[in-house]
């Protein structure tokens, strides 16, 4: 019953900076079709945008 209790509080604690990074991906996905380039080194990877 410990382990279950453990997987899940590492599956709770991980999940933000797996959701994070899914949320940055898209992003940066769109500001490339947007541009219509590879914007590898323009590319804020903070935040995901050019400016």
């Amino acid at each position: 019953m410990v382990i279950v209790w453990y997987l899940l509080f590492m599956v709770l604690l991980s999940a933000p900076g797996i959701w994070y990074h899914i949320a940055i991906g898209k992003r940066i996905a769109h500001e490339e079709k947007k541009a219509g380039r590879d914007l590898t080194y323009e590319i804020n990877p903070f935040t995901g945008g050019r400016e």
